[in-house]
């Protein structure tokens, strides 16, 4: 009788466990590539603040020039938040929901490039605290963009 049970207990555990690796491997992830800019060229010492639903899930500082690498998982939305001392914080929103019917989806890093320089305002003034960029799924490239048309309404 102990054996049967044991035998019972060890089969449900195994395929429990089997079903979470398969649950957790067919979630997506979106690989990002974070830059700060100064005057368009890339810059060091500055931070990448990562929140989601308001909360800060991770921060990272960058010494150096080349871009931050963050993963973000889907169906959720972020906020990416970058600092650099005395200037102004700027945030990017990034949705990473889509439709499971949608397919696969280009993997390739996007490249976020945010200009921190209040010189370069690029931002119309009456959207200053405004996020930066919004970044969605694009449904017809099925991989992750800019939105160009809020782009064009914040933007000079």
């Amino acid at each position: 009788m102990k054996q049967l049970f044991l035998f019972t207990f060890c089969a449900f555990f195994i395929s429990s466990a089997t079903y979470k690796i398969i649950a957790q491997n067919s979630d997506v992830y979106f690989e990002l590539n974070v830059t700060a800019l100064i005057n368009d060229k890339p810059v060091g010492n500055y931070s990448v603040l990562i929140y989601e639903d308001g909360i800060i899930k991770d921060s990272i500082y960058s010494k150096k020039t080349k871009p931050v690498q963050i993963s973000l998982e889907s169906n959720k939305v972020y906020s990416i938040a970058i600092s650099r001392e005395n200037l102004p914080l700027k945030i990017a929103i990034v949705n990473t929901h889509f439709p499971k019917n949608l397919g696969d989806l280009e993997q390739d890093p996007f490249e976020l490039q945010i200009e921190i320089s209040p010189e370069i305002q690029k931002l119309k003034k009456e959207y200053e605290d405004y996020p930066a960029a919004i970044l969605s799924v694009n449904k017809k490239k099925r991989l992750l963009m800019a939105s160009e048309d809020y782009f064009q309404r914040t933007h000079i």
